[in-house]
Formats: C-alpha cells, structure tokens, sequence
C-alpha cells in the first residue's frame, strides 16, 4: 500500500472498491449521453463500464489479502485477477442466479459471445467491421443495455456504501438476490444507502479517493 497513510487490510480493501466504484460511475454517465449519440462509442464504452464493475467488486468481495497488497504495484499486463467472464459469474452465484455468466451469450445475428463483440468493437478487430457493415442498431437494444447498467451500478453502490456502513458482505448479498431485476427497488435502495453514507460523513471522503 502506497503513500504515508498506513491503512487496514479491510479498510484499503474499501478504497480500492471506491476507486472502482467512482470510475464507474463517471463511465456511466458518458454512456448516457452517448446513448442514440453515438452508439458506437457508447459500445465501446459499455465494455470499459463491465470491465470497472466486475473487478471492482471483486476487490470488494472476493480478491485475497495477498492480491489486495498487489493492487498498488499491478501493471496493464499483471491486472491480479481473474478473468472478466469468471468474475461476472461469481456475481451471478452470490445472487443465488447460478454459476453462470450472461456475458458469454452468443449475439444474435453476430452469433459471438457478448463480450468478444464489444472487445471487438474497442480493438477494432474483423468481426467489428462485419457488424458496424449489418448495423449496431440492428444487434444491440442500447436502451436495455443502458437500463442493465444503471441496475449494475446501483448493485456495486450499495455493496460499497453498505460494506462502508459496516454491514457484513453476506447480509448485503442477501438483500441484493431480493431486488437485482428490480430497477425501482435498486434506485430506492440506493438512495437510502447514500443518505446513511451522508449522515455518517463519508460521502466527502469517496469523493475524494
């Protein structure tokens, strides 16, 4: 760990989850105005936003304590965890959704899995060039793919405020298998989970991480 502050395992293993937590949310409020913009890049940038969920709530949940001591000296080539399809599946199974991951889900029409297609789409790869020629319209519903990363940033907020607050990961889980395909629950919890982040004073301090 990094810097004069000496920080807790638990605690540095917060504001690595913040960090991540913060970068999400600045991506998805690009994706939103990029949204029947410039579909495109909203793509490109939905693949950036999966990317920053998944590993930081694997920081948060799951990373050991010897991966969490590596994240200040990881690299671009030594990323320190696993693989992006198998952390979306260890999400999926604390929801109690399966040990499955939807983002391996061939595209209709493109008939590759979901990811490889948005990987394609930022890397410019062969198969990027067949789907813009078909229509990025015709492929993806980028409204619904908006709604489900709205409904993913709010799970990664309240497992961040909540862990924050004290509240034990198993107990968070728990309530979240209660409202993931629930937008209005998830806004809702949201915004309560915020307001005791606010009335105990750290809303300041994640801002500032």
């Amino acid at each position: 760990m990094s810097g004069t502050v000496q920080l807790t395992l638990q605690k540095y293993r917060l504001l690595v989850a913040i960090r991540y937590l913060n970068a999400s949310q600045a991506i998805f409020d690009g994706m939103k105005r990029q949204r029947g913009v410039n579909d495109f890049h909203f793509l490109v940038t939905l693949r950036s936003f999966i990317e920053y969920t998944r590993r930081g709530i694997w920081f948060l949940a799951w990373a050991s304590d010897k991966q969490l001591r590596a994240a200040e000296k990881l690299t671009f080539d030594r990323s320190g965890s696993p693989r992006l399809a198998r952390m979306d599946e260890m999400i999926n199974e604390a929801l109690g959704l399966g040990k499955v991951s939807h983002l391996l889900t061939p595209v209709k029409g493109v008939n590759e899995p979901f990811l490889n297609c948005l990987h394609a789409l930022t890397h410019g790869n062969p198969i990027s060039v067949r789907m813009l020629g078909l229509g990025l319209e015709e492929i993806f519903d980028t409204e619904k793919l908006l709604l489900k990363a709205e409904l993913e940033l709010g799970l990664f907020t309240i497992l961040v405020y909540r862990r924050a607050m004290g509240e034990e990961l198993k107990s968070i889980w728990t309530m979240l298998a209660s409202i993931n395909n629930r937008p209005d629950d998830m806004k809702a919890n949201v915004r309560i989970a915020a307001s005791q982040v606010k009335k105990a004073g750290l809303d300041k301090s994640f801002a500032a991480m």
